[in-house]
């Protein structure tokens, strides 16, 4: 063989050699998708991944644990979420940051118990004495045990706004020795579940789009349903943003279409959400 058809068989070799090795490499996902944001959120993000790769298998959706409100607004400006999730509008200084907000659903905020709780229904007074110690037992006998959050969380926020006894009330219950504390929408989840006599806030999406345990009690006689919260006779909402950079990937506009499609919308509206 002459050694020009030799160099040309062996930079066929090559050829070959190289585009298989570049076949190896390549990842198992065209595209990937990072979420995250607030707690409440992430059981119906992991659905809506689920669902999304199926119909488009190339992309991958990969959801982070709580990172909270605030932890999203900081992250999408970043890159180090594609898609966070926000339970509050952006501030006019968050938008400067070019960041876009679209609310994409609502649920209920609750005051919930163990399931193994015969308690169904509290009032707005005896929300307030149980965070104050006043009420200190259920009808059962057993001690009431609230879980508290940070004074800054958007539960807490809602509370307080529900009276001026409760606003009152939480700042007590902050100030009181040994009850139960969660820093994040899951750790709460977790408390009020465990917990015996454990009652705390939390979302009507979390319990279902995780199967969690617990029961949204009845608040002054009216049920914490999407119905109820819809047509303004139940007072706590939790709002759902989608928040995105001003012009979004192909990969954020598709998930934000599918989450919008009518396999998206089910989705919601069987995890507790109403749409906006």
């Amino acid at each position: 063989m002459k050694f020009g058809q030799l160099f040309d068989s062996f930079r066929n070799i090559s050829w070959v050699l190289a585009s298989t090795l570049a076949l190896l490499v390549v990842p198992a996902h065209a595209d990937e998708l990072t979420l995250g944001g607030t707690g409440n959120s992430l059981g119906t993000l992991r659905l809506l991944g689920v669902a999304f790769s199926k119909k488009y298998p190339d992309t991958k959706v990969t959801v982070m644990s709580s990172l909270g409100s605030s932890g999203a607004l900081k992250a999408v400006p970043k890159g180090a979420l594609d898609i966070g999730v926000s339970s509050r509008a952006l501030t006019d200084e968050e938008r400067k940051s070019n960041l876009a907000a679209t609310e994409y659903a609502r649920t209920a905020t609750v005051i919930a118990v163990s399931n193994k709780s015969s308690v169904t229904d509290i009032t707005r007074e005896q929300l307030a004495d149980m965070l104050t110690g006043k009420l200190g037992k259920w009808p059962d006998g057993g001690v009431i045990r609230p879980v508290l959050r940070q004074p800054g969380d958007d539960n807490s926020r809602q509370l307080r706004g529900l009276s001026p006894a409760i606003e009152q009330a939480l700042a007590k219950a902050e100030q009181r020795q040994g009850l139960p504390f969660a820093v994040t929408d899951q750790e709460a989840a977790d408390k009020i579940e465990s917990i015996p006599g454990a009652v705390g806030v939390t979302t009507l999406a979390l319990i279902k789009s995780e199967n969690r345990n617990l029961r949204a009690l009845k608040l002054d006689n009216v049920a914490a349903t999407p119905t109820e919260a819809a047509n303004g006779k139940y007072p706590l909402i939790k709002h759902f943003y989608f928040i995105t950079k001003v012009v979004p990937s192909g990969s954020v506009e598709k998930f934000i279409a599918f989450t919008n499609s009518p396999a998206g919308r089910d989705i919601l509206i069987q995890t507790g959400h109403w749409l906006p």
